[in-house]
């Protein structure tokens, strides 16, 4: 039959668009698909994070009901956000970098910790360590160029628009540290918390598909893979590592105002209120103590451009009503000298910041941790316990002349005993706001007598519980649960002395117990999947029968049972 060309046409034609019609349809179905998971999570699942679940026997006032159907994270791209991200920072970046072969490789063959003198004046910490004379001039003119590239950022920085008003909370996932997130995450939700939630992933090997695209959205919180804010270029060129990453984090996250936690940080409290009230709102950065007295090199004030005069103006933590001149800088101890970072050494597990306030305490600090496990580490410590990147923060804010304040009321360790010798596992940081008030209520005294400040008044607001970590597979494989006869313990035995704002009508907050039922619900109920799996000899029956028999014995020896 003789079909007239141009009706060829019209059929080829219409068999296009039909084939057009039916790509788009395919796309657009695709692209549903993609988002699927986000509307795939057990409704209970959900409801489980945002609500009082049985684990916490009602004890605690601060808990409320939350619907989170309505605090869904809302799905943006973050293209233009990694793209003003990279042209502002590249350059920086890229000349910090340029000085990778000019920064010396530091070993201290006799740590500190191992050779604490009883007394740290200046010649005591010289001994640790001494550069050459030569080196620290042209480290000082590396860090002089630093500082002055900062201060061009910093004019620039507010016209740029970089970040959003926005407060949340920043944590770091990726192989156990996902996992540890998803139980802080429990907990801060559980407190009423509904700050939006950035989980900065360092690699892209390190994504959990159903922990990103699904669970996280559900709960206002969204994962960032670090080298997507980068670039590639730039991501493979720094090649950080541990430690390194948390000046990167905040700089990668989307908020200006960062409550920025470890992910072995379980909260016990809604931090919301922290960013509106003093410290936070007068000063824009907040740091919590560590155990330790600061050592840092003296060598390292050189270098920073830090004239340390011969003024004492603080004893300890304390500041001097009265500065005293002294004569022999021997007797004094060297960082109560005007010019050098106070007492105690600070610790990073969570810290507050407001980043349009703080541009220079986060560059600097990011120098100091790009070179830091080789040099700025030991520089900045000595070799005491607890090296990282811990004085980074405080260093940057004060050689960048930007606020701090540092908490002032000491850590509670949390722990056991065996044998008579006590084995901490964890760390308590108290409520800013508190040791905030009680600080000030000595210093409108007057009297400047420090002696009236309670170290323990302040309330815990967080268990940084990073020795051990609360990873089941590591816990089960290293025998972490059985002490020195062979016996079940409580690892937490005594954390309930210390919680007296979570007691409520005679009835304890029992911790221990709380994350173990929150590990069974979330690994051996609900099977939540993650790649990341310490020992893959050890099957989910097996861990899910050391929750178990873990939470028989914290069932069968309740706290009361020890008070």
């Amino acid at each position: 039959m003789f079909v007239p060309v141009r009706y060829k046409r019209l059929v080829i034609i219409a068999g296009f668009s039909l084939l057009l019609t039916f790509l788009s349809l395919y796309s657009v179905s695709s692209t549903v698909q993609e988002k699927v998971p986000l509307h795939t999570i057990p409704e209970n699942i959900r409801n489980y994070f945002y609500n009082q679940d049985d684990t916490l026997t009602n004890s605690n006032p601060d808990l409320k009901d939350y619907d989170y159907k309505d605090i869904s994270y809302k799905e943006e791209s973050n293209i233009k956000f990694n793209q003003n991200f990279q042209n502002f920072y590249t350059d920086i970046f890229e000349f910090i970098h340029s000085f990778k072969h000019e920064i010396p490789h530091i070993e201290i063959k006799n740590p500190l910790r191992d050779n604490k003198p009883e007394f740290l004046n200046k010649d005591s910490l010289q001994n640790f360590l001494k550069l050459d004379k030569e080196v620290i001039k042209n480290l000082n003119q590396f860090h002089s160029s630093v500082v002055n590239k900062i201060s061009s950022l910093k004019k620039i920085y507010k016209k740029n628009n970089l970040y959003s008003k926005e407060n949340g909370i920043v944590m770091i996932g990726g192989e156990e540290f996902s996992w540890l997130s998803i139980l802080s995450i429990k907990s801060i939700r559980s407190f009423g918390c509904t700050l939006p939630i950035e989980l900065i992933i360092p690699t892209k090997e390190e994504y959990e598909y159903d922990l990103c695209q699904s669970l996280l959205p559900s709960l206002n919180g969204k994962c960032v893979l670090l080298n997507e804010v980068l670039g590639s270029h730039l991501y493979n060129k720094l090649n950080f590592k541990g430690y390194q990453y948390k000046s990167l984090a905040i700089l990668a996250s989307s908020f200006d105002n960062i409550l920025f936690l470890d992910s072995d940080n379980i909260l016990l409290t809604d931090p919301e209120e922290f960013f509106f009230k003093d410290p936070y709102k007068s000063n824009g950065l907040v740091l919590w103590p560590d155990y330790w007295e600061r050592t840092t090199s003296p060598d390292f004030y050189e270098i920073v451009g830090s004239e340390i005069s011969n003024l004492q103006i603080r004893d300890g933590k304390w500041p001097l009503k009265n500065p005293i001149l002294t004569i022999d800088e021997k007797k004094v101890k060297y960082h109560d000298l005007q010019g050098t970072l106070p007492d105690l050494s600070s610790e990073s597990g969570q810290l507050l910041i407001r980043k349009s306030d703080h541009l220079g305490t986060v560059l600097l600090s990011f120098l100091y941790n790009y070179y830091g496990p080789n040099f700025f580490y030991p520089l900045l410590s000595l070799g005491a316990s607890g090296e990282g990147d811990k004085d980074t923060f405080i260093a940057g804010a004060e050689f960048s002349d930007e606020n701090y304040y540092q908490i002032k009321s000491g850590i509670q360790s949390f722990g056991w005993f065996d044998e008579g010798t006590f084995h901490g596992v964890s760390m308590g940081q108290r409520n800013p706001i508190e040791d905030f008030e009680n600080y000030n209520d000595v210093l409108k005294s007057g009297t400047f007598d420090f002696t009236k400040f309670d170290d323990r008044n302040a309330s815990v607001f967080t268990v940084h519980a990073n020795y051990p970590k609360l990873n089941p597979y590591l816990l089960y494989k290293e025998n972490k649960l059985i002490n020195s006869k062979g016996e079940t313990f409580r690892m937490y035995g005594d954390i309930y002395k210390f919680l007296p704002h979570l007691v409520e009508n005679g009835q304890y907050y029992d911790f221990e117990l709380i994350q173990y039922r929150r590990m069974k619900f979330l690994l051996c109920e609900e099977n939540i999947s993650l790649k990341y799996n310490n020992f893959n000899d050890i099957s989910k029956d097996e861990l899910c029968k050391f929750i178990d028999d873990h939470l028989d014995y914290l069932q069968k020896n309740p706290i009361e049972k020890f008070i």
